[in-house]
């Protein structure tokens, strides 16, 4: 019958390449599919990419408000220390642990002043001040207790049998003196003061008294002669006629500024600082 090829059978033969309906869709999807997902990727990896690099920056920030050099943290803390003594003062009060404090007056009782309250007062202010540095502070009180019907002028207090006397049964170290030399109070028609108009009268008290700081081991001292002044109108005294105070109170207000300042001197005020502590170890 011929060489006759059936017309359903297989049209391939040994040179020829057959290609299926159904194969060449499916390629075209998966090389389609493969670049979409090779896309889909790449832009997965580059948001991951620049978060990873934001959280970086943002932590090193973060670290670098908190830490110092070399990663360690530090705390700022703020406290009180104490201020050291005039350079004039301090060499009187180096290798010193205990205070005393001593008054003496040398003038005599004046009529509607108690001169005892007023040195009194004034050195239980004194300790109040002294207080504030790391020395034990000895009162006038105290001495007085201790030695009793003892005269404490500045003959025997400048006196090294005195001294070494406060050293060894009381064990004070250096000690300060206040000698109140002379008090005079007098009636003005008006304010002494060339920057104060007042033309009421008033009473003027002015005194004058004498600073020592003494350090019991050496002997050596420091002293400062000084003048305070204090003016009150007369209707002031008027009104505080009745209250038994009111000249100790000005003579106190008299003595308070040179007093102040040499206190300063002797125990100024603690300062704020700062300081930085590590905090790694918490």
């Amino acid at each position: 019958m011929g060489n006759s090829r059936p017309s359903g059978g297989d049209a391939s033969g040994p040179g020829t390449r057959a290609i299926s309906c159904t194969s060449y869709p499916r390629r075209l999807w998966e090389a389609r599919g493969g670049n979409v997902l090779s896309r889909m990727t790449a832009t997965a990896c580059f948001r991951f990419l620049t978060f990873s690099v934001a959280a970086v920056a943002v932590a090193a920030l973060g670290v670098g408000c908190a830490t110092g050099a070399g990663g360690t943290s530090f705390r700022v803390i703020q406290f009180k220390a104490p201020s050291p003594p005039d350079p004039q003062l301090q060499q009187l009060l180096d290798d010193t642990e205990t205070i005393g404090i001593l008054s003496a007056t040398n003038i005599e009782p004046l009529k509607g002043l108690d001169i005892e309250k007023v040195m009194g007062r004034l050195t239980d202010a004194t300790a109040r001040v002294l207080r504030r540095t790391d020395r034990k502070v000895i009162t006038q009180d105290e001495i007085h207790w201790h030695f009793e019907r003892m005269e404490f002028d500045s003959a025997s207090v400048f006196s090294a049998p005195m001294q070494e006397t406060l050293r060894e049964e009381m064990e004070i170290d250096a000690l300060v003196y206040v000698l109140v030399q002379d008090v005079q109070s007098e009636t003005t028609p008006v304010s002494p003061s060339p920057r104060d108009l007042t033309a009421n009268p008033g009473v003027n008290i002015s005194v004058d008294f004498e600073l020592s700081l003494i350090n019991l081991h050496s002997g050596e001292s420091w002293s400062q002669h000084r003048q305070g002044k204090n003016w009150q109108t007369l209707q002031l005294n008027l009104l505080l006629e009745g209250n038994s105070d009111r000249g100790e109170r000005q003579l106190l207000s008299a003595l308070a500024d040179p007093l102040k300042q040499f206190l300063v001197r002797l125990a100024p005020p603690p300062t704020l600082e700062s300081r930085h502590f590590d905090r790694s170890g918490d």
